[in-house]
């Protein structure tokens, strides 16, 4: 039977805010996409876990590739099973790149270890028995496989500074984290596989990420205030529009030209809002 929404609740989403030392109670069980089980601090720690499993799911999936090689494995299969590889290794640490606005001295996967990835897997076989090649993914991968490991080993331990946390403090400063990281531009810089055709990618990979976030953490501001709810909804279908628009048929993003303009101005306009969120839950 569907739980009612309590009187106390009724009372608290008429309210503009919570004190920092608030626990914020569960929204209602209408939302599609969310897990009624999850307190606000355990929706916030989700999206950290989000971030650190993503970063370990590449990790474990470079070493397999590691084994593969050493086991003696064909170039033919490692090169397909490499390619596969990357793509999530890829895409998963690209997603967690807003986790670095908030904690900017967090262990990351050097640029020159990304390319090396690419490169290995996009090289064409000049040796009998492609030796080298094979030799070449082995340390891509071993590479990237340890220093994914060391970003998701940082990742998890900043889950664990926040379970002593209160639901408000946490919940702002998740909306801080999501707005600071889209308003510095930083998920449009350090497009390192730019000589791959590779820089939408990684652009979609990280503003993705960061809207993903969000999913878990609406209900609460739902139950707040649907103004500002329907306010985040609304900018960042208009940011993924123009992702979609302005990178079809796009290989490589000019740093000063009108693509990354465009996708700017959205991003800005997503982050205020964000920050509007934040301002529900801060003292």
């Amino acid at each position: 039977m569907r739980p009612t929404f309590p009187a106390f609740l009724i009372a608290l989403a008429a309210s503009t805010g919570f004190a920092q030392n608030d626990t914020i109670a569960a929204p209602p069980m209408e939302f599609g996409n969310y897990d009624p089980t999850l307190s606000a601090k355990e929706a916030v720690l989700a999206n950290w876990e989000l971030a650190a499993s993503g970063i370990r799911a590449g990790e474990v999936l470079g070493r397999k590739i590691v084994t593969l090689a050493d086991d003696g494995a064909s170039y033919a299969y490692l090169v397909r099973q490499a390619s596969f590889a990357q793509e999530t290794m890829l895409a998963r640490y690209h997603a967690a790149a807003w986790i670095y606005a908030g904690e900017p001295e967090l262990a990351r996967v050097d640029g020159a270890t990304l390319r090396a990835i690419v490169a290995s897997t996009s090289a064409e076989c000049s040796t009998e028995g492609c030796e080298a090649e094979s030799a070449s993914i082995r340390s891509a991968f071993a590479a990237g496989a340890e220093q994914l490991g060391a970003a998701a080993v940082d990742a998890r331990s900043e889950i664990l500074e926040r379970q002593g946390g209160v639901d408000a403090a946490l919940m702002s400063e998740q909306f801080v984290m999501m707005a600071d990281y889209l308003e510095s531009g930083d998920w449009s810089r350090d497009l390192v596989l730019t000589d791959f055709g590779m820089d939408v990618d990684v652009v979609a990979n990280r503003v993705v990420g960061t809207i993903a976030l969000w999913r878990n953490v609406e209900p609460y501001v739902g139950l707040v205030n649907q103004d500002i709810d329907n306010a985040i909804n609304a900018s960042s279908e208009q940011l993924l529009r123009a992702l979609r628009r302005e990178t079809r048929g796009v290989d490589v993003l000019d740093p000063d030209g009108q693509v990354l303009a465009e996708l700017k101005v959205r991003a800005d306009e997503l982050a205020a809002e964000f920050r509007r969120a934040s301002a529900l839950f801060a003292s």
